[in-house]
C-alpha cells in the first residue's frame, strides 16, 4: 500500500513540475536562484534522519532486549520523517510556484459569479460576517481556530511519523498532493480575489476579526495580475487561492487522517469552527467552502481507492490460484 501512495505523490509532483516548466517562460514570474539554496538546505536535514536511522539500526543488537522495541520504533520514526521530507518538500515547492503562475493572469476575475451563487442559494455574506462579529468571544475563537490550521500540518506529520503510522503519514501527503492538484486546477479555471475584495465591507463590520486570510494576499495578487515582473521566492510565499477554499479542504483532510488517533475529536472540533471561520476571517465565499469540501471528499475517495487496490489484487490472486492450481510455468 505504501508504494501506491508514494506513486501518487510522485505523479502529482511531476504534473506540477511539468506545468511549472511550461508556464514559467510564458509568465511575468522569475524563479529566484535563492530558491535552490532554500531547497538544498533541506538535503542535510533529510540525510541526517536517514543516517541516524541507519546508525541506530546497526548498533541496536548491542543494546539489551528491554530496549529493542523502543529502538525499533525510533528507527521507524526517523525513516518516516526522512521519507516525509523527501516527498513533501518538492511537492510543496512545485505546487506553490504553480499557484503563483496561475495567479499571473489578466483574465477577468470571477468574483461576481461566486457572489451571485451565494445569493442564489440564499447565503448573505455581509450579514453572516456581521452576525459572527457581534460576539467578541465567538470571533476570537474563530480567529484562533483559523490560525491553528498552520500548526496542524506539522502536528499530523509528527504524530503519524513518530507514532509509527507510516501508512497514515504517506496517506496524508497523498491527500495533500491530490487536493493541491485539484485546488490548483480550479484556481486556474476560476480566478478570484475573494469576498473582502468584492464586497469591500467597512472595517467596523469585522472589527473583531483580523481578515488576514481575505486581505493579506491582495497586494501580491494585484502585482501578479498587473503584467509587471515578479520574482518568486519560496520563503516569501503566501496563500493566493480564493476558489476553492484550501483551508476547508485541508481541515477535512487532517481530521480524516487522524480518524484513528486520540487527537481526532479535538481536531475535528477545531476544524469545524475553522471551516465556519473561512467566511469572516478567511474572506471566502460560501461557494469557496463548498468547493473546498468537494476537493477534500474527492481526494479522500481517491486515496481510499488506492489503498483498496492491493487488497483487491491479493483477493484476485487467491481466487485465481484456487481455480487453476496447475496453471504455472513449466
Amino acid at each position: 500500500m505504501s508504494h501506491r501512495y508514494v506513486a501518487v505523490i510522485i505523479f502529482v509532483t511531476a504534473i506540477f513540475v511539468a506545468a511549472d516548466l511550461i508556464m514559467l517562460p510564458l509568465s511575468d514570474v522569475t524563479f529566484s536562484p535563492s530558491n535552490w539554496v532554500y531547497l538544498l538546505k533541506a538535503v542535510p536535514l533529510v540525510a541526517f534522519f536517514f543516517a541516524a536511522a541507519r546508525i541506530v539500526e546497526m548498533r541496536r543488537p548491542r543494546f539489551p532486549d528491554a530496549m529493542q522495541a523502543f529502538l525499533v520504533r525510533t528507527v521507524g520514526s526517523m525513516e518516516n520523517i526522512g521519507t516525509f521530507l523527501v516527498l513533501f518538500i518538492p511537492l510543496s515547492g512545485a505546487s506553490f510556484l504553480f499557484m503563483y503562475l496561475a495567479a499571473n493572469t489578466t483574465r477577468p476575475l470571477m468574483d461576481a459569479y461566486l457572489a451571485s451563487f451565494d445569493a442564489a442559494v440564499g447565503f448573505n455574506w455581509i450579514r453572516t460576517v456581521e452576525l459572527a462579529n457581534m460576539v467578541p468571544s465567538v470571533a476570537a475563537v474563530m480567529v484562533f481556530c483559523y490560525a491553528a490550521l498552520a500548526y496542524q500540518v506539522p502536528l499530523v506529520f509528527l504524530v503519524q511519523s513518530i507514532g509509527g503510522g507510516r501508512e497514515r503519514m504517506l496517506e496524508f501527503v497523498a491527500l495533500n498532493a491530490l487536493s493541491g492538484l485539484m485546488t490548483g486546477i480550479l484556481m486556474l479555471a476560476v480566478p478570484a480575489a475573494g469576498a473582502y475584495s468584492f464586497h469591500m465591507p467597512d472595517r467596523g463590520m469585522f472589527s473583531h476579526f483580523t481578515g488576514v486570510g481575505g486581505l493579506a494576499h491582495l497586494s501580491t495578487l494585484a502585482q501578479l495580475r498587473s503584467s509587471t515582473p515578479f520574482t518568486f521566492v519560496i520563503g516569501n510565499t503566501i496563500g493566493l487561492t480564493s476558489f476553492p477554499s484550501f483551508h476547508t479542504a485541508l481541515g477535512i483532510i487532517i481530521t480524516y487522517n487522524l480518524r484513528r488517533s486520540i487527537l481526532f475529536w479535538p481536531v475535528a472540533e477545531i476544524n469545524a469552527i475553522m471551516i465556519l471561520a473561512t467566511v469572516p476571517e478567511g474572506g471566502h465565499y460560501f461557494a469557496d467552502v463548498l468547493a473546498g469540501a468537494a476537493v477534500a471528499l474527492v481526494s479522500i475517495a481517491a486515496t481510499r481507492a488506492v489503498s483498496a487496490g492491493p487488497v483487491a489484487e491479493v483477493r484476485q490472486s487467491a481466487v485465481s490460484s484456487s481455480a487453476m492450481p496447475f496453471d504455472s510455468a513449466g
